[in-house]
């Protein structure tokens, strides 16, 4: 029984990493499930037993580095008490981006080879939910740190969870599509403190001179 488990693990985590290469290689509406079978060594059959369709197949395939990833942020956003802890992890999440190459894979997938086509709904709305959990997240967070005075008084918690969202997404997607433009860890650290820096009350950025 355990060996038949550890088989269908196997097997199941070798359609998703066929998966990865496919939707890069072909694009996801114009990837079938013949294409990630014959690249995974399976038969349809095998993959339909493991997922009912494309877009659980994209989901499991995402939730493979997203849940990790989602985990440290839900970590820090009920620990951090500075600006400063959140920014290394923004830093860390980039600089890994570098470093990873599934991460680079599927995120690529994500931001660049993926189109929201009708079939692929379900999709849509987890993404959807995704960004409304992580900014009520870092609003929850701000707000916090704007009662213990780390925070700007004059910034507003929601349009700042929306703005490191924004800014985070776009640092991932512009990354991705021209890596040779980045030197990296340095350019992750300055380029994340620039947005940082401003949002920092007096007190704050006396604590961190000091």
């Amino acid at each position: 029984m355990k060996r038949t488990k550890e088989a269908a693990f196997e097997t199941r985590e070798g359609i998703l990493d066929a998966a990865e290469h496919q939707f890069i290689e072909r694009g996801v509406s114009r990837t079938s499930l013949e294409h990630i079978a014959r690249a995974a060594g399976v038969t349809r059959g095998a993959v339909y037993w493991h997922f009912g369709n494309k877009a659980e197949l994209f989901n499991a395939m995402m939730a493979r580095v997203r849940l990790p990833l989602e985990n440290s942020l839900q970590h820090i956003v009920e620990t951090a008490t500075t600006i400063e802890d959140l920014e290394r992890h923004c830093i860390s999440s980039f600089v890994e981006l570098q470093g990873n190459s599934r991460l680079r894979r599927v995120y690529a997938v994500l931001l660049l080879k993926c189109e929201f086509t009708a079939d692929m709904q379900s999709l849509i709305e987890r993404e959807r939910a995704i960004k409304e959990g992580i900014t009520s997240a870092l609003t929850r967070l701000f707000t916090r740190l704007q009662k213990t005075g780390r925070l700007h008084p004059v910034l507003r918690p929601r349009l700042l969870a929306l703005g490191v969202y924004a800014f985070m997404l776009g640092l991932f997607t512009d990354y991705l599509r021209s890596p040779e433009r980045y030197s990296m860890p340095g350019d992750a650290q300055r380029l994340i403190r620039y947005f940082f820096a401003p949002l920092e009350s007096e007190s704050s950025r006396s604590r961190r001179t000091s």
